[in-house]
C-alpha cells in the first residue's frame, strides 16, 4: 500500500491541523496540543475529527490517521512514523468521570490493547488549568520500574483556531518542518504532490 506523507510547517499549524468534520468532541479536548518534554521525535497532536463516546466518556485516537499527529522531518521521525503505520498505533483515552479531569490512556497495537501491567499511561488536567490548556501525561512501565517518556500536553491552538501563548513558547524549541500522514484522497494528493513524498 502506498501512503502519502506531506511536509508541513508548524508555524502555520492552525491553517492545516483543523477539524474537517463535525464531531461531539468536548471543548477541553479541542484544538492542537504540543507534546512538551516528549523524548520521541513527534511534536503536536489533535483530537479533532474523532468520534467522542459520550456514554463511556472515551475516545479512540489513531496516531496513523491523516493530519492527527506531527513527526520530525528527520531519520528518527521517519522511523517512528513508519512504526506507527505498521503497528496501527492507537490510543484509547478513557476518562474516569464526567468532569473529564483524569483519564487512562491505553495503547493499542494491531488492534490489541496493551496491559496496564506493562504500560500504565494516564493523563490529567493541571489543577491550575481546568479548561484543558494543560494536561500531564504520566507513565508507569512494568509496574513502576520506570517513568520514562512523561511529558506535558500544552494547547497551542484553541478551538476557535487562535494561537495561544504556548504556541510562541513552542516554536523556538522544535524543528519547524514536520511530517504528517496526508488525507487519503486523489484530489488532495494531486493538489499537494509538489511538496509531498510517496512512501512505499
Amino acid at each position: 500500500m502506498t501512503e502519502l506523507i506531506e511536509k508541513k510547517q508548524l508555524n502555520n499549524i492552525a491553517t492545516w491541523m483543523i477539524p474537517i468534520k463535525q464531531t461531539n468532541l468536548p471543548s477541553v479536548l479541542k484544538g492542537v496540543f504540543f507534546l512538551d518534554g516528549n523524548p520521541l521525535p513527534d511534536t503536536c497532536i489533535t483530537m479533532y475529527n474523532l468520534e467522542w463516546d459520550t456514554h463511556n466518556r472515551a475516545l479512540l485516537l489513531p496516531v496513523f490517521a491523516p493530519l492527527q499527529w506531527t513527526f520530525h522531518n528527520s531519520i528518527p521521525g521517519w522511523i517512528l512514523l513508519r512504526l506507527v503505520q505498521w503497528f496501527e498505533v492507537t490510543y484509547k483515552i478513557q476518562f474516569e468521570d464526567e468532569t473529564l479531569q483524569q483519564a487512562q490512556v491505553i495503547p493499542i497495537l494491531l488492534g490489541i490493547p496493551i496491559s496496564t501491567s506493562i504500560v500504565n499511561f494516564t493523563m490529567f488536567q493541571d489543577k491550575n488549568s481546568l479548561n484543558g490548556d494543560i494536561w500531564h501525561r504520566n507513565n508507569l512501565w512494568f509496574g513502576g520500574l520506570s517513568r520514562a517518556g512523561e511529558y506535558t500536553l500544552r494547547r497551542v491552538v484553541d478551538e476557535d483556531g487562535r494561537y495561544t501563548p504556548a504556541f510562541n513558547d513552542m516554536l523556538p524549541r522544535v524543528p519547524n518542518e514536520c511530517l504528517v500522514i496526508a488525507i487519503n484522497s486523489k484530489d488532495n494528493a494531486s493538489s499537494n504532490i509538489s511538496n509531498s513524498q510517496f512512501v512505499r
